[in-house]
């Protein structure tokens, strides 16, 4: 399950953020939040603000500082969520901000640290995680360049074990810090950024597989406080995929009718993240293909006939691919109806969607009802245009 499809413009951050839950008493523009700022040597200092989506920054408002480097920035925001503030060329922090949040914050426009932000206790923890980080990456940056050091020592063997040892302490004592951030401050937005720290491009803080704990703590702690927030929503869809999945491994059987379709999340070319349970209340035909697999692809021509006669009903295509070659899979999706949903992993055979399924051969597909129960398994060419069409008449 691709965790990292998450909030992956979470990573590597070097962040703050803010969430403040207590209001003390009424405050003109509740709907607004308003942050503040005092910038040393920012005179004229360009500053941007961005919302963190899923999958990509999305513009809010941009201001320059006054002579003092001072700024200011207020707009109308829509529940909890997470903010990129960039003020300087070295990175950005991170805000988790509410309607009628007021932020203040106190920097300098040449560098990410030192700086302060009042008013936000879930501010305070993220500068303290993010010092934490930066402090566990440097040592890790210095441990990698002794190593490059002594490439050509006669006892480089035995010294780049040392090393690795040391990497290893280092990693593990910032996991632990990290753990025990995540344990002490249940419910706060702050966790979750925690959660997908990273040391390096996929090496995550926490894996999904052998940390499965710390991440079912924080969807269970987020996901009752903050059920709207987009990023906690693709966690807690995410994590209930691996549940079912895990479950539908232990149990051994084969997917058949009658039984619930389990709920999976995979993404589309364009990085939004696709739900079964989303589209709940429809016909849903769920097909299993790939790209480099002429079966499959030959039976695309019955799907854009079941589309031209059933599209405007209640009835969705959900079409998963197991390819591994994203250009080749988004060829091949060019190709066909642009109207139903093409998801994938890229993971072949190892996709979640082969392991929920119990699949064996492709093309394999699975017409679920509104109630997501699945009531016919592998049907094919022009039995699949008609048995849709005694439920869809």
């Amino acid at each position: 399950m691709a965790f990292r499809s998450l909030i992956l413009l979470l990573i590597f951050m070097l962040a703050s953020c803010s969430g403040n839950n207590e209001k003390d008493g009424k405050r003109p523009d509740q709907e607004n939040i308003v942050i503040h700022g005092t910038l040393q040597n920012g005179a004229d200092q360009l500053v941007t603000l961005d919302l963190m989506g899923v999958s990509a920054f999305i513009p809010i408002d941009s201001t320059r500082c006054n002579k003092e480097g001072e700024f200011g920035l207020s707009f109308k925001g829509s529940g909890m969520n997470y903010y990129s503030l960039k003020y300087t060329e070295h990175g950005y922090i991170t805000l988790i901000a509410e309607p009628g949040d007021r932020i203040l914050i106190t920097g300098s426009a040449n560098s990410i640290y030192p700086y302060s932000i009042e008013g936000s206790l879930a501010s305070e923890l993220v500068m303290k995680l993010g010092v934490a980080h930066k402090e566990a990456l440097n040592r890790l940056h210095n441990i990698s360049e002794k190593t490059e050091m002594i490439m050509g020592d006669d006892d480089f063997r035995r010294k780049k074990q040392e090393l690795n040892k040391e990497y290893d302490a280092v990693s593990q004592s910032f996991k632990q810090y990290s753990r025990e951030f995540i344990m002490r401050n249940p419910g706060s937005p702050a966790i979750l950024i925690a959660l997908y720290n990273q040391f390096g491009p996929a090496l995550p803080v926490f894996d999904p597989v052998n940390d499965f704990n710390v991440y079912q703590f924080v969807d269970s702690t987020l996901y009752k406080k903050f059920p709207e927030n987009e990023a906690v929503k693709s966690l807690h869809s995410e994590l209930s995929a691996v549940i079912q999945q895990t479950k539908a491994q232990q149990s051994g059987r084969h997917i058949s009718t009658g039984d619930k379709a389990p709920d999976f999340a995979l993404k589309t070319a364009d990085n939004e993240i696709v739900t079964l349970s989303e589209l709940r209340g429809n016909y849903v035909l769920l097909q299993v293909w790939a790209s480099w697999s002429k079966p499959a692809t030959e039976e695309n021509r019955f799907l854009e006939e079941c589309y031209r006669l059933y599209g405007d009903e209640n009835f969705v295509i959900l079409q998963a691919s197991i390819d591994n070659d994203r250009k080749k899979w988004i060829a091949a999706t060019e190709m066909q109806h642009a109207g139903w949903f093409h998801v994938s992993d890229l993971l072949r055979w190892e996709s979640v969607i082969v392991k929920l399924y119990g699949i064996e051969r492709i093309p394999a597909n699975f017409l679920i009802n509104p109630d997501g129960v699945i009531i016919e398994t592998d049907i094919f060419g022009e039995d699949l245009v008609e048995t849709i069409k005694k439920y869809l008449p």
